[in-house]
């Protein structure tokens, strides 16, 4: 099997993107307006059934959540914040497994997203895309007790 070349540059299409092979997981971030951006959150909300196809969504989900890791802790407060609001994502959550807390960001009525609201695994967050979606943080931040022989 031939793989597609990688570009010394690193500038990446949606073309490339679709060319490489499944088991490969890659993102492209929008960098100027000739790149189709192409991002796989951990978990998404899809509200409107007619923006998914075959290759998932296209548009904006209602609503993105993020597990933070060490590797991707950048990219996920910086340029996918970016990219989400200015894509008119409706929240986006920021999870860290290692603190147990969540950032919760929404978008405001100008278009931009608010100061983000910060919970502990001690919290109940209501999904505000949903009038009677709420999240018991505690059940998501399950402790993990080492079993002793």
């Amino acid at each position: 099997m031939s793989y597609p070349i990688r570009k010394e540059n690193n500038v990446y299409t949606y073309k490339d993107y679709l060319e490489w092979p499944e088991e490969e997981q890659w993102e492209l971030i929008e960098e100027d307006n000739k790149i189709k951006t192409v991002v796989q959150p951990d978990i998404v909300v899809i509200c409107d059934p007619s923006k998914l196809d075959e290759k998932g969504c296209k548009g904006s989900p209602d609503l993105i959540m993020e597990i933070l890791s060490p590797s991707t802790a950048s990219i996920d407060y910086i340029s996918k914040l970016k990219l989400y609001e200015k894509n008119q994502v409706s929240e986006y959550w920021i999870i860290h497994p290692i603190d147990k807390i969540v950032m919760v960001y929404r978008l405001l009525e100008g278009g931009n997203y608010g100061r983000a609201e910060v919970y502990s695994e001690k919290d109940r967050v209501k999904a505000g895309i949903f009038d009677d979606f709420v999240i018991d943080l505690k059940e998501i931040f399950i402790e993990i007790v080492p079993i002793i022989p």
